[in-house]
């Protein structure tokens, strides 16, 4: 993939949140997160803890999950939560 490719404006190498439950225990992705800072979040849905946390580039999280570049339009403050890996994801501004 190139940069021309890359359906994020921020770059491959942008780093992200995630947790080990995704990288360790292959749970799907249930919410994304595009917070009011910039930051990307792509989590399992559960809960967690600080011990949970970990820090991966954009192109790691479309390499474990390439249906993600189908939230990369997500602007600041939106977020987008499923019920199971195969529901649509639901978008809304975390104001609201």
């Amino acid at each position: 993939m190139n940069n021309n490719e890359f359906p994020f404006t921020d770059a491959p190498n942008t780093a992200c949140f995630t947790c080990r439950h995704i990288l360790e225990e292959n749970k799907p992705i249930l919410y994304v997160s595009h917070d009011e800072d910039g930051f990307w979040q792509f989590l399992c849905g559960e809960s967690h803890t600080e011990e949970d946390a970990r820090i991966v580039s954009l192109a790691s999280i479309l390499s474990i999950d390439e249906t993600m570049s189908d939230l990369a339009d997500l602007k600041y403050g939106e977020y987008a939560e499923a019920e199971s890996a195969a529901s649509d994801w639901i978008v809304r501004h975390k104001d609201k």
